[in-house]
């Protein structure tokens, strides 16, 4: 979900923010084509608006480089390959590298077999679950993504509840259009972060709560314990931080129906919703994905608006490694 721009952000050409992010995954020992897609994709995310899931998580990704939790130099493999789905395996590295190829899998199959579907395993973070998405989107495929992590083991603490049975774990879906933004619901599945307001949003709001309970244990359930978990046999304990799985389903939207008609219709619907006074508090009536679609082409020619903050965060992983930064 897009965020607010803080008072204190400068704008940052999109180029030399890859070019740093780039120049610190190489540092951590990533191959140049890996360190350039990871820069691709934390940037792009930028470019959205969602700086949570940015560039702003490079100090989480170098730090589990540098101690030795995630592979620099995996070798993908594919585990199985079906004319409509595939198995791939991580070879404990970032999630990012084998979501990609899992994607460009996915298409390749949907396009060829008119649905499809693809789990990645062993591997770390994906990301922002819409960077896949959008790849889909290109080809005017429709998507549905999780993912997860395959360890799950019931919460310790003795005052848990079942709301703490599940953490954060991500679910997308992406839906082409003929012109303008596509419909792109990228979210976390946990729609209350702050456990202190639990026991009110029950009473307040029960219903949205307790559907966020269930999106959050299918998220789990399909990207972390169907698609993540390893055979006992090929459990590796080397990486500690590539204990995740990936599931992305794509389809063609012309083997259901007139893919002329249902994109002309998508853009329509968005295009009229979006004519609609905004939700009371917010300066635009916004469909999922809409800001983010209109952010991504206006900072690509004015500059991300990066904060304060964000760019301590850089300027101390950037300083550490010896890479410059393209604001000082």
């Amino acid at each position: 979900m897009a965020q607010p721009i803080p008072d204190d952000a400068i704008q940052v050409m999109p180029q030399p923010l890859r070019k740093m992010a780039t120049g610190i995954f190489k540092k951590v020992g990533l191959p140049d084509a890996d360190a350039h897609r990871m820069a691709e994709c934390l940037v792009q995310v930028d470019l959205r608006g969602v700086f949570s899931h940015g560039t702003r998580q490079i100090r989480r990704y170098a730090s589990e480089y540098r101690a030795g939790q995630l592979n620099p130099r995996p070798t993908i493999r594919v585990i199985s390959d079906a004319p409509s789905t595939a198995i791939l395996d991580g070879d404990g590295g970032i999630g990012y590298l084998v979501a990609t190829r899992g994607t460009e899998m996915v298409i390749e199959k949907a396009e060829a077999q008119g649905i499809a579907a693809v789990t990645t395993r062993h591997h770390g973070h994906v990301g922002s679950e819409g960077i896949y998405a959008r790849m889909a989107l290109r080809r005017s495929l429709v998507t549905f993504a999780v993912a997860g992590g395959s360890q799950w083991q019931p919460p310790s603490n003795p005052e848990a509840t079942v709301w703490d049975a599940m953490q954060s774990p991500p679910m997308c879906f992406g839906i082409p259009s003929a012109d303008g933004p596509p419909l792109v619901l990228d979210m976390s599945a946990n729609m209350f972060r702050d456990r202190s307001q639990l026991e009110e949003a029950m009473q307040r709001f029960p219903e949205p709560l307790l559907k966020s309970l269930g999106l959050k244990f299918v998220s789990t359930l399909l990207g972390g314990m169907l698609a993540g978990s390893i055979p006992e046999a090929e459990r590796k304990n080397t990486f500690s931080a590539a204990s995740r799985g990936f599931l992305i389903v794509a389809f063609k939207p012309d083997a259901l129906g007139d893919v002329t008609h249902f994109l002309g219709e998508v853009t329509r619907i968005i295009a009229a919703s979006r004519a609609l006074k905004p939700i009371p508090g917010q300066k635009s009536a916004e469909v999922a994905g809409s800001l983010e679609w209109e952010r991504e082409q206006d900072w690509a020619i004015e500059g991300i608006p990066i904060g304060k903050q964000h760019r301590e965060l850089l300027e101390e992983v950037a300083g550490d490694l010896d890479v410059d930064v393209p604001w000082t």
